[in-house]
């Protein structure tokens, strides 16, 4: 659980129907990671597999959230571990969606070592924190999710106006703030329930933004992908 969080009576903190709501952006930004993985897979076929399991990560880890919240509005039984796996899911999975796609962006698959090590040293920090303060400390992983969703937003973004469809960019561009607006937002404690609403609605209609612009990606990524013809490759005029 967040440092933050654990201020919070999470017995009192959530009603049924709040908890229920929270599984609607979890469901449309699982969807829009499976779509995701498609375009990647019409690009790069061998990157396919790591879209895949990274979008899988990170729904894992926002249902894990969800379920945490209804058990405790539905019962007050409450198991920290389910919460604990938001943002280990969330740091290691958009760093492998943000590769695969980027992957999928040039034509060819990119060296990956920046995106293991970013989160793999984001998880080794949180853990030595964690041991030496004698409690969870997530931040560093929190930080990792951050950079993993907005690289995955302007990557993504980039792709739609090169594309020429600067609506679907700023689709990809709302989705970039609300992940990284969000979060902290929620984070807050002794919030209203009018205010949960509000958070949980927004989230909402990110994440749709998210499937929209994916779909988008996806015929994109399914035309032929522009060829170099051996004249421009040479320099010589064919």
């Amino acid at each position: 659980m967040s440092v933050l969080a654990a201020s919070i009576d999470v017995c009192t903190e959530y009603d049924v129907a709040l908890a229920v709501e929270d599984f609607v952006p979890c469901l449309l930004a699982l969807s829009a990671f499976v779509v995701l993985a498609g375009a990647v897979r019409a690009r790069v076929p061998s990157a396919y597999p790591v879209a895949l399991l990274g979008g899988l990560l990170v729904s894992a880890g926002g249902f894990g959230k969800a379920i945490w919240k209804l058990l405790v509005a539905t019962g007050c039984w409450e198991y920290p571990w389910l919460e604990s796996l938001l943002f280990p899911c969330l740091a290691f999975g958009f760093a492998a969606v943000a590769w695969a796609v980027l992957s999928a962006v040039r034509g060819r698959k990119v060296s990956p070592l920046g995106f293991v090590l970013f989160p793999l040293a984001a998880g080794i920090g949180a853990a030595w924190m964690s041991i030496s303060a004698g409690e969870y400390r997530n931040w560093p992983l929190l930080i990792a999710a951050a950079v993993g969703a907005s690289f995955l937003g302007i990557t993504l973004c980039v792709a739609a106006f090169r594309g020429g469809k600067p609506s679907v960019g700023v689709l990809f561009i709302v989705y970039t703030l609300g992940t990284n607006i969000l979060p902290p937002l929620a984070a807050q404690p002794e919030q209203s329930l009018e205010l949960q609403w509000a958070e949980q609605l927004t989230n909402s209609c990110v994440q749709l933004c998210f499937l929209l612009g994916a779909l988008w990606l996806r015929e994109h990524m399914n035309r032929p992908a522009p060829t170099t013809s051996a004249g421009e490759k040479t320099g010589v005029p064919a």
